[in-house]
């Protein structure tokens, strides 16, 4: 009888979300190889033959997740290839793809079916699992449309941990050079319109009538594929306000703007860290089977205006 009831096989690049979908198969009780669960008993044995069994024989369904960096990896391709031998003298489906792109990997027959990452939580796919293994999967609780709100938004946020890191460190490429006043003012005018529509948008998006929209009237469940889209939809806003903030600061204007740039790239910096507490409240309160989409959004002008005068004075 096999070890595991599935071995989830995957890049370091993609860790974070494995890990989630690890956690919540513990949740569910499907018994699963995940390797940072077993670092005591791997250490100082034989990896490549250890590996080998676990992939080949201790697991009942092994859960490949490809990407650019799982088939490029040295590891990854081990376990594949113990994988797709298991495959073969299987007598029923063994290897279940769950994609992050479209990348091609050696020895998967064209036409397997395969699950499409892209748009899927972490939660979503662990029951799906437990679902092909064969373990009970409960009903969705109460508040559920919460949940998925918040599992879609932190699914896209992670992606873009760089522009985030790179954000808090003040780092931004160079993007463009004005060379005149002129043109470093109407640049200025232009952009501050953007993050009004931004922050304006981002307000529109939790208001009553989307939330009604995505979430169903009260007592009616919500609509899944909408949930997910307005959730999506939130975290490219946020997406965008880090891209509003390193365009002004990757852009090299007359030393009368630089101070003017700079502080209204700082206008941005509330409304991101008051977005990632509300998302980080709403997954506390989801794990509660609760939660609640409301969102206050305020930013201190202070600073820009006293620029903006002496920008208007000099």
């Amino acid at each position: 009888m096999p070890k595991y009831d599935v071995c989830l096989s995957f890049a370091g690049e993609d860790r974070d979300y494995v890990e989630e979908v690890a956690r919540h198969l513990t949740e569910l009780g499907v018994s699963r190889f995940y390797d940072t669960d077993e670092q005591a008993d791997l250490w100082g044995k034989n990896l490549v033959e250890h590996l080998d069994e676990i992939y080949r024989k201790d697991s009942r369904f092994c859960v490949m997740f490809v990407s650019e960096a799982y088939v490029r990896k040295m590891w990854t391709r081990h376990e594949r290839r113990a994988a797709f031998d298991r495959a073969m003298v299987s007598d029923t489906e063994y290897v279940l793809p769950a994609r992050f792109d479209d990348t091609e990997v050696p020895a998967l027959r064209t036409g397997t079916g395969y699950i499409d990452l892209r748009n899927r939580t972490p939660r979503e796919l662990a029951a799906m699992i437990a679902a092909k293994v064969g373990t009970p999967v409960e009903a969705d609780p109460a508040g559920w449309e919460y949940q998925l709100f918040s599992d879609t938004a932190a699914m896209h946020l992670r992606k873009l941990k760089d522009k985030q890191l790179s954000h808090e460190m003040g780092f931004a490429p160079d993007v463009r050079t004005l060379t005149t006043d002129t043109e470093a003012h109407d640049y200025y005018l232009m952009r501050t319109g953007v993050f009004d529509k931004i922050v304006n948008g981002l307000a529109d998006l939790l208001s009553a009538g989307k939330q009604q929209w995505a979430f169903g009237p009260a007592g009616r469940a919500g609509d899944r594929d909408r949930i997910k889209h307005l959730a999506t939809q939130f975290t490219k806003s946020y997406e965008s306000l880090l891209d509003w903030t390193a365009d002004l600061r990757g852009t090299s204007t007359p030393a009368r703007y630089a101070a003017l740039y700079a502080a209204t790239a700082q206008l941005a910096d509330q409304p991101l860290k008051q977005i990632e507490e509300f998302l980080a409240q709403l997954a506390a309160a989801t794990e509660r089977n609760a939660g609640d989409l409301e969102l206050t959004i305020s930013y201190d002008l202070s600073a820009v205006e006293a620029e903006l005068k002496k920008v208007q004075t000099t």
